[in-house]
This record gives structure tokens, C-alpha cells and sequence, in this order.
């Protein structure tokens, strides 16, 4: 058990160091000064900050040991972090009720909890209670900023489609991922609260809290230094209905203009000579400007035409690019990839997901059968 307890504190220790270090690296390169990053790196901060305070700070008020406060604030910067990343807004009065429970714990219950008064009336008699009390309001907590972001990420997905042929790098899976283990640890922790209180094993408890910050902190570092604010750039050239339901009913309005059946075959022209799907960037915002059109008319144009969002509508083409190269005998000695590549897919995962998705065969399995 000494062994487990040591390696655990060199682990421990270097979550602490890692997510320092990388807060300095983010403040300190220019090219990492986004606004995501910034939060990533108060984010990172009050990650380490809690556990050096879990591990040495911690107060001893007779059988209670007071916890760190900054946990709480760990749900409202990643749900602050997710936001700027999907869509920048600006930090309003309303965000400040997302710290109001670790205002409630520093500024009522701690002075409280320290207080004479306090100590002997409650603190002896109702230990318990107190503890239960303070791990239900962090479990809470996890649990609605678990949710909140999940929810959010789903409902980015339609807006990615409708922007963007290449998905990659946008889905936020690794937060997804993230966050579903995260609840899964927040499941076990709200069964094991009982056990916990009851047989006094608060060091072991502690120690897998903070394996689990830890755990953040490297999360975050390996995969947050290099996520894009996906939507930062378009906002800033024109707004879009992001809203697939309000697209649907401007199109039955008639909002789009009576030249429609011109722009779809102005549209169809561009792709079959200019080939703009053989850019594995290409966005909407570019397509339209490509085309003189705005990126709401460009859209429904789309939609209402092909019943397809922009991100099908591409890889359609793309789809289509690759047959072609697969059925060209000069280009025999390329390997999958390269035509995949030169059909403008990103990367072979998204090619051979697309593929399978458009045809029902791999690409391998459509070659056999040319």
C-alpha cells in the first residue's frame, strides 16, 4: 500500500507541475492567445491549484475536513471553454451565476464551517451531514455541467453540416468521450457517498479525486492546446441561420428569390468546372463567395433542391471524384489514400466513412467489384 500511495504522489505531483506549465506556455505563445485558450489556461490553473490545495491546504476542523472550493469552479470554465470553442460570445452579467456555488462555499459555509459557533452547534453533532451535504452540491453540479455541454456539443452537429465539408478536428469527440467517462465517475462517486461517510476511508477518496483532476489536466493539455474555435472566423464575415428548422420554413416561405432554378444551375456549373469540392477546406462562406451569393441564399439553395446540408452535398461530389480515379488506368499505381487525397477527403478515416455511407461498400470492396 506504501508503494501504490508513493507512486500515486508522483503522479499526482506532475498532473500539478504539467497544468502550471502549460497555463505559462499558453500565456507566453502569441500564436495560443485565443480567447478558448485563455479560459483553457485559468482552466488549467485552478485544476492544479485544487489539488496543491486538496493536498496541503486542506483543514482539519475536529472530525471534518474541509475540501477545496475550486472544484467548483472546474464545470462553469469547461462549459465556458466548449462555448468559445463552438461559437465565441461575449461574457455577460448572467454568466456570473455560474459561480454562484463556489461563491456560496467560500464566502458563507467556510467562514462558517470555521466559526466557534458554528463548529460546536453543528460541526461535532453532524458531521455527516455536513459531508453528505458538500458532496451532493459538487456531484450536482458535475452532473448539470456534464449535461449542459454534452447537449451543447450534439446540438453543433447540424450547424457543422450545414458550414463545413470537412469535419475533422469539429466534432469535439474528445471532449464527448471526456465527458462520458466523467459521468460515469460521477456515477460512482454518488453510490459510494454512503460508504464513504460511514467507514471514514476519506484518504483513499481523496487520493482518487485528485487522480481524476490529474487526469483532467493531461485531458485538456494533450487535446485542448490544439482544438480551433470552430465557428470564430465565419462570424465575423456573416451571420447564418444555424438552425436547420428555420432554413426548412424560409424555404417553404418563398424567401429564396424566383431565379432559384438559374443559381442551382449557376451552382452546378461551378462544381462540375471549377471542382471547388477537391478543396478538403472548403466551406460554405467560401462556396458562396465563390459564387456571389450569400451564405443564407447558397444554403437553402442547397437544401431546398437536393434535400441535402452543405456537408452531404460536397462529399457527394467527392464521392463521385474518387470513382472516377478509381476507374482511370493511369492512375493504377496510386494507392487508396492518394486518391482519396486527390478527391479532397482529409484524412483516410473520414474518406472511408463517407464512402461506405454514400455507396453500402468500403472503397476496397468497390474496387474488387470494378
Amino acid at each position: 500500500m506504501n508503494v501504490f500511495y508513493k507512486i500515486s504522489e508522483i503522479f499526482i505531483y506532475s498532473g500539478i507541475v504539467q497544468g502550471f506549465f502549460f497555463a505559462l506556455i499558453i500565456f507566453k505563445n502569441k500564436k495560443w492567445k485565443k480567447n478558448s485558450n485563455k479560459i483553457l489556461a485559468a482552466l488549467l490553473i485552478i485544476l492544479s491549484i485544487s489539488i496543491v490545495h486538496s493536498v496541503f491546504i486542506d483543514v482539519e476542523v475536529g472530525e471534518f475536513k474541509i475540501k477545496e472550493p475550486f472544484v467548483l469552479l472546474i464545470g462553469p470554465l469547461l462549459f465556458f471553454y466548449i462555448r468559445e470553442i463552438i461559437n465565441p460570445k461575449s461574457f455577460t452579467l448572467s454568466d456570473i451565476f455560474h459561480l454562484v456555488p463556489f461563491l456560496i462555499f467560500v464566502f458563507i459555509l467556510l467562514p462558517f464551517t470555521l466559526s466557534n459557533t458554528f463548529k460546536n452547534n453543528f460541526i461535532v453533532d453532524d458531521v455527516d451531514r455536513l459531508s453528505i451535504g458538500i458532496w451532493i452540491l459538487t456531484i450536482v453540479q458535475y452532473a448539470f455541467y456534464w449535461w449542459k455541454i454534452v447537449r451543447r456539443i450534439n446540438l453543433s452537429q447540424a450547424s457543422l453540416q450545414m458550414e463545413f465539408s470537412n469535419l475533422e478536428g469539429k466534432t469535439l469527440l474528445w471532449m464527448k468521450n471526456f465527458l462520458h467517462i466523467l459521468g460515469i465517475c460521477l456515477l460512482l462517486l454518488t453510490v459510494t457517498i454512503p460508504i464513504v461517510v460511514h467507514s471514514n476511508n476519506y484518504k483513499l477518496v481523496d487520493i482518487i479525486v485528485r487522480f481524476s483532476l490529474v487526469a483532467t489536466i493531461f485531458v485538456l493539455a494533450y487535446e485542448g492546446l490544439y482544438q480551433e474555435e470552430i465557428f470564430s472566423n465565419i462570424n465575423t464575415i456573416e451571420p447564418i441561420e444555424l438552425d436547420t428548422n428555420i432554413v426548412r420554413e424560409k424555404n417553404k416561405s418563398g424567401l429564396l428569390n424566383q431565379n432559384s432554378s438559374e443559381l442551382m444551375q449557376k451552382l452546378l456549373i461551378h462544381m462540375d468546372k471549377e471542382k471547388p469540392y477537391l478543396e478538403e477546406g472548403l466551406t460554405l462562406t467560401g462556396l458562396a463567395q465563390q459564387l456571389n451569393m450569400t451564405r443564407n441564399q447558397l444554403s437553402s439553395l442547397i437544401n431546398k433542391n437536393t434535400g441535402d446540408n452543405f456537408y452531404k452535398f460536397i462529399n457527394k461530389y467527392r464521392v463521385e471524384e474518387v470513382k472516377k480515379i478509381f476507374s482511370d488506368s493511369g492512375k493504377n499505381n496510386y494507392t487508396i489514400l492518394a486518391m482519396a487525397y486527390e478527391a479532397g477527403f482529409p484524412s483516410k478515416s473520414s474518406f472511408h466513412k463517407i464512402f461506405k455511407e454514400l455507396t453500402g461498400l468500403t472503397p476496397t470492396e468497390y474496387l474488387n467489384r470494378l
